[in-house]
């Protein structure tokens, strides 16, 4: 099922606590990729920032917040377990 990943965010319930429009990639995909895909970006981001600089604790609250968003998407996945699994590898990698 290939949706708008900003409508698929647009109807969760509760919404996301801060804009995520920065990290966004416009276009339609499976959700549970795309989603990953832009946290593992988002993490990355915040990674190469330095520790102690506030813009990076944005980059990784949307990392949180897009891979929440991509479990979310898992549990309505076909296959659960592969979903997660993919997500969890996407973001132990750097």
């Amino acid at each position: 099922m290939s949706v708008s990943i900003e409508s698929w965010i647009a109807a969760r319930r509760p919404p996301a606590a801060m804009p995520l429009d920065r990290w966004m990639d416009p276009g339609s995909g499976e959700p549970v990729g795309v989603l990953t895909g832009m946290a593992a970006a988002a993490l990355r981001s915040a990674l190469a920032l330095p520790s102690r600089e506030r813009e990076g604790a944005y980059h990784l609250l949307a990392a949180d917040a897009l891979f929440t968003y991509a479990c979310e998407a898992a549990l309505e996945s076909e296959d659960v377990e592969g979903a997660l699994l993919g997500i969890l590898g996407s973001a132990s990698q750097r």
